[in-house]
């Protein structure tokens, strides 16, 4: 069993980066999506960036246009670039290609045929981030994630076979990521409800918990 790598999603405050620096996360990831309850203004992104030393940096928008989302990447300093929303493997190529940073592509999973997408992006993007779709999930009216509820982990499994690397999302909570780790064994494991104490709001002990839960699975012995 290989070592997952972590990350906390939905940062909003200072003291949360210190917090997922101090737990030795893998990557941490702002929410620039203006109607989500983790939402990070712009304007305090340069002052969330700065507290990050070791974890990797993610941008997460959501159908934004393509200039706002260079502009923000480079001027804050980001690493990677998450996009959660309805874009098209040409858009996400084209981000990639003028922002110079690495792609995750988010995919919200219900059944079997929410995966049949996927095979259209593993040219133009550098890894999957499978999250829950939500009951109002429409073109018109979607959460995006966020959600608090786990998808059927079986399609996780099918997802790994197009061969890009898998950030498994979708109500992982300090209860669940070993289970998840162990069943899926993804490239990753990402959170972001499943850590808080209030929505939008993170717990150090939460955090904490997660991480010591999704790392102790790799140190069982293969059977």
């Amino acid at each position: 069993m290989s070592i997952v790598k972590i990350k906390f999603c939905g940062l909003r405050i200072p003291e949360e980066v210190r917090w997922a620096e101090e737990l030795k996360a893998d990557f941490i990831g702002f929410n620039l999506y203006p109607q989500s309850p983790r939402y990070a203004p712009p304007d305090q992104l340069k002052e969330l960036v700065k507290e990050a030393q070791s974890c990797q940096k993610v941008a997460l928008f959501v159908n934004s246009e393509p200039d706002e989302i260079v502009r923000l990447v480079k001027d804050a300093g980001l690493d990677l670039v998450q996009l959660h929303g309805d874009e098209s493997p040409e858009f996400c190529q084209e981000i990639k290609t003028k922002t110079g940073k690495p792609i995750i592509k988010a995919f919200r999973l219900a059944t079997a045929e929410d995966l049949e997408v996927l095979k259209r992006y593993q040219d133009s993007v550098d890894c999957f981030l499978l999250d829950t779709k939500s009951v109002l999930d429409t073109k018109s009216d979607s959460l995006y994630g966020g959600t608090g509820k786990t998808f059927p982990w079986e399609l996780a499994l099918s997802a790994k076979k197009v061969g890009l690397p898998i950030f498994l999302a979708g109500g992982l909570t300090p209860e669940n990521v070993a289970e998840a780790c162990r069943v899926v064994n993804p490239f990753a494991v990402d959170t972001a409800s499943g850590v808080e104490e209030k929505t939008g709001v993170k717990s150090r002990e939460k955090m904490a918990l997660f991480v010591r839960n999704a790392r102790k699975i790799a140190d069982r012995p293969e059977v």
